[in-house]
């Protein structure tokens, strides 16, 4: 079980059995995330990028913000429609690739992207930099090298936390 740790829902126990190949965000790294975020959550658009388990998303959510979801493995999709139901989400998802599905939309406050570390970053990063609209941040292993910047992203801050580091970018400089 997987627990909520702010927001509306906070408290909540979450189903968080995974299907093969998917990393749930840990709760200490959510925790800081949405600590970094702060009141910034409640009320903006924010898309988790690589829904994995749907965690983050869920933690947006129970914070007041207008959730985006994308996730393309189907078995995974599948067990994020089914926690967002036990939980009663009310939130937008998408079983595509985000990088074929992020040509053509718009905007969102806060961007969060998580991808398989197995993929190389810097070019997501290049392609859903046109998606964020204030925020952009990165879950990936502490010793990744991303750039300061990406588009009109400078990147603010690094906070490293076991095996997870979380790189934090925002839109026209710190």
């Amino acid at each position: 079980m997987a627990r909520i740790t702010g927001g509306r829902a906070s408290g909540r126990n979450i189903p968080v059995p995974v299907c093969s190949g998917v990393r749930p965000t840990s709760g200490r790294v959510r925790e800081a995330l949405f600590s970094m975020l702060g009141w910034n959550v409640e009320g903006a658009t924010f898309l988790d990028a690589f829904g994995g388990a749907g965690l983050v998303g869920l933690e947006a959510w129970s914070r007041g913000a207008a959730v985006t979801l994308v996730e393309r493995d189907r078995r995974a999709f599948k067990d994020i429609v089914q926690r967002g139901k036990t939980l009663e989400v009310e939130w937008t998802l998408h079983c595509r690739d985000v990088l074929r599905w992020a040509k053509g939309q718009g905007t969102f406050d806060i961007v969060f992207v998580d991808p398989p570390y197995a993929l190389s970053i810097q070019p997501i990063l290049e392609t859903l930099e046109s998606l964020v609209g204030q925020t952009l941040v990165v879950e990936n292993p502490p010793d990744s090298v991303l750039s300061e910047e990406i588009g009109g992203l400078t990147l603010d801050r690094v906070r490293t936390y076991g095996a997870s580091a979380l790189w934090v970018y925002q839109r026209g400089g710190v």
